[in-house]
């Protein structure tokens, strides 16, 4: 089965330190969204660059870096990346509430992963259901289970596998740290109540954790992340107006676990 890439790389960011902006705790309300135009994610070894594009309807175009272009069709409603000789399709429908109802992504006609998501009563992301299928028959399930406080902050993200169950942990919220990078932002307006649908990555191969992460669901950021292994503390920055426009992730015990995100908008 091929490998897993993630496909929303528009927002492929491992969190992490800058000390955070005294200014501007909390946007100011504006009558136009402002729309990510470049993610900029530096690690320790590597820099990479995601420049967005946006439709006269301010939906998603395109995203992209040095190696790869993402088309966005309609605003996500179809997506085509580049995968080796294929192109992979992520084909997203809503329910009627207008959210993310399921998602499917191919990458040829024998290769299928098929997502279904739930929300609970406040309209909160709850459950992903996924199955894969290789030429009809079954070959992985996943299930990814989110819970949330009174305040509709993001406290855990537990993916199950057939062979894993595991479960990341959020804490440390600050009104301080008021969440400014809504999928409004990056021209999606889809995943309910809490807005990003967290460790979800609708690619080839169902994969989780580094696009559209769980530190961007819910009112407030955290400022720890805790996973099976791994402890992250987390820094933002905002600009003039109030919204992020750095991120910065340590990891204490690993040299090299460092990862600022630099955010410019249009």
């Amino acid at each position: 089965m091929k490998t897993s890439k993630s496909l929303f790389a528009i927002i492929f960011v491992a969190t992490a330190a800058i000390s955070c902006s005294k200014d501007a705790k909390t946007p100011p309300a504006q009558a136009a969204t402002p729309l990510v135009k470049q993610m900029v994610i530096t690690y320790p070894y590597i820099r990479s660059v995601y420049n967005n594009t946006y439709d006269d309807q301010k939906r998603l175009a395109t995203v992209g870096n040095a190696n790869n272009i993402i088309t966005y069709n309609a605003g996500g409603f179809e997506i085509s990346q580049p995968y080796n000789a294929d192109k992979l399709i992520t084909d997203v429908t809503l329910d009627n509430s207008g959210r993310i109802g399921t998602v499917l992504s191919y990458p040829n006609t024998n290769e299928r992963y098929n997502s279904i998501f739930s929300y609970d009563t406040k309209g909160r992301l709850a459950k992903i259901v996924q199955t894969g299928t290789y030429y009809g028959r079954v070959v992985r399930h996943l299930t990814f289970i989110y819970t949330w406080d009174d305040n509709d902050n993001l406290l855990s993200s537990r993916i199950i596998s057939d062979n894993d169950d595991s479960t990341v942990t959020y804490s440390g919220f600050s009104a301080e740290n008021v969440n400014t990078l809504k999928g409004s932002n990056f021209g999606f307006d889809y995943f309910g109540t809490a807005d990003y649908p967290s460790d979800f990555v609708p690619n080839d191969n169902g994969g989780s954790g580094v696009t559209f992460p769980s530190i961007y669901a819910g009112k407030i950021l955290p400022t720890q992340v805790k996973g099976p292994g791994y402890t992250r503390n987390l820094t933002y920055h905002k600009n003039a107006l109030g919204y992020i426009d750095r991120i910065e992730t340590n990891n204490p015990a690993s040299a090299v676990d460092h990862t600022i995100t630099d955010i410019a908008y249009q």
